[in-house]
């Protein structure tokens, strides 16, 4: 009886409910895993995570786990234990793309893990070889259809957002134009540069130091508001072109059964350190946005972002092996 008692009382001192209630986390240094390389959106994390040490009064230090698109990073997480000492920081294409395009994905992001913030978005932009004669996008647009097959762009990622908002413009509007299929950003960028291919659609916080120096032509942002950083270029949506805006985004989330306590506390802190100016200030320079949301925002956009992407990705017959 004594050992079932000693069993019992140490089953629930490891309980989430038990967890919740305790009043010391953080205690201890808390782990940040971005499922991804070194060198792309993790830029946000590292420019956040330092703010966060602080207002949390714990370590917060950024781990890179990359490999298949962000699943591996996703499930470390979600076999994490779910005591608050590990969240992650995630993008799109991992959270509400991959669920669609891989037949056998071996987690369900919107039941395996916890949402806690959408904190950053950043606009996507087309972009063209300056050589070429096209300077606004209902130019491109007709071009292609006029030559269905004789225009290939640039895919920097299988099942990536900008995979996925391509074969939508190309749905909508009819287009017979090809991907050729590169392995990142930076060489999907390259190929429209030297002219391998005509066009590509990517990030703006990539493409923006090529289209400043003139390397690369931007035609339209796929933002409902035009970009602080390109002024002059249209958005999709005024040109009447796309009825919806596309954004990048990355999210904050945490393994399933994280305390909510926990949660509304790593919330309240992500936020508090995007509305400060300096960190805001750096984000933008960055082509992106920071952005403010509750853990019940933030899980009804990835549901309403999945289901739209779902329905491309079924129009468009796209899989990923």
């Amino acid at each position: 009886m004594r050992l079932a008692r000693r069993a019992a009382l140490a089953l629930l001192a490891t309980s989430p409910a038990l967890a919740q209630s305790r009043s010391d986390w953080p205690n201890r240094r808390l782990r940040l895993l971005v499922p991804s390389a070194a060198g792309g959106y993790e830029v946000y994390a590292r420019i956040l995570a330092p703010r966060l040490s602080e207002l949390l009064g714990q370590p917060v230090v950024v781990d890179n786990k990359p490999g298949a698109n962000g699943i591996i990073g996703m499930q470390e997480v979600q076999r994490s234990p779910a005591d608050g000492y590990t969240f992650m920081f995630a993008h799109v294409g991992a959270i509400s793309i991959g669920i669609s395009i891989y037949p056998s994905m071996p987690l369900d992001p919107v039941d395996d893990l916890s949402s806690i913030s959408v904190a950053v978005t950043s606009p996507l932009v087309w972009v063209v070889n300056p050589a070429l004669p096209f300077r606004t996008m209902p130019e491109f647009v007709a071009k292609v259809q006029a030559e269905p097959g004789n225009w290939r762009y640039g895919l920097p990622a299988s099942g990536s957002i900008p995979h996925l908002v391509v074969e939508d413009t190309k749905i909508r509007h009819k287009l017979d134009m090809p991907a050729v299929p590169y392995r990142s950003t930076p060489q999907s960028l390259m190929a429209v540069i030297s002219g391998e291919v005509p066009v590509t659609l990517d990030s703006l916080g990539a493409s923006s130091p090529h289209i400043a120096g003139g390397k690369l032509r931007a035609l339209a942002v796929t933002s409902r508001e035009r970009s602080e950083r390109l002024p002059d270029v249209p958005t999709m949506v005024e040109l009447g072109l796309d009825p919806r805006e596309w954004v990048a985004w990355y999210a904050f989330m945490a393994p399933k059964g994280t305390p909510d306590e926990v949660i509304r506390r790593l919330n309240a802190a992500i936020n508090q350190a995007l509305q400060e100016e300096a960190i805001a200030t750096r984000i933008r320079e960055l082509g992106a946005s920071p952005r403010i949301t509750t853990p019940a925002e933030t899980l009804a956009f990835i549901k309403a972002e999945r289901a739209d992407f779902g329905a491309i990705a079924k129009a468009g017959k796209i899989r990923v092996e």
